[in-house]
């Protein structure tokens, strides 16, 4: 017997939005890095700073929910009790510092990355590493 090519071709792959890295990373970089120049302009804790966060992120949110990962990787116990374990450290830092008082001696992340961030080159890094891991996270 004789298979055609229908028969014997793989079904097509379910990505229906292609990666955000490949052929295409020096355009994201550069487009990352653009933007960061541009977005920094904005001074910390304003409606034109939570805007130029706000897109990127949306558009990052919407392009990784519609992506079809070509693999999955199961992860064990012992990775979620470690990032579960991180993600719990963080909360109780911050809630620790919400109620004893959001000072120098019980600082919030945010209370330390103000000195860093304050600066327009700062701010500029902080964009690019926050575009950066999205650009990353979506693509995993």
């Amino acid at each position: 017997m004789h298979q055609t090519d229908l028969e014997t071709a793989e079904p097509p792959v379910a990505d229906t939005v292609g990666p955000l890295v490949g052929r295409a990373a020096p355009t994201l970089a550069a487009t990352i890095a653009v933007y960061a120049l541009v977005a920094a302009v904005a001074r910390p804790l304003t409606l034109p700073a939570a805007g130029v966060v706000l897109a990127p992120g949306l558009a990052l949110v919407w392009w990784g929910a519609r992506r079809v990962p070509q693999r999955s990787i199961v992860a064990g116990r012992p990775t979620a009790v470690a990032w579960y374990g991180l993600g719990g450290i963080f909360c109780v830092w911050e809630l620790v510092a919400l109620f004893t008082g959001n000072d120098a001696a019980h600082p919030t992340l945010s209370i330390l990355a103000d000195p860093f961030l304050d600066t327009y080159p700062g701010r500029v890094a902080g964009y690019v590493l926050w575009l950066s891991t999205g650009a990353w996270l979506v693509t995993r």
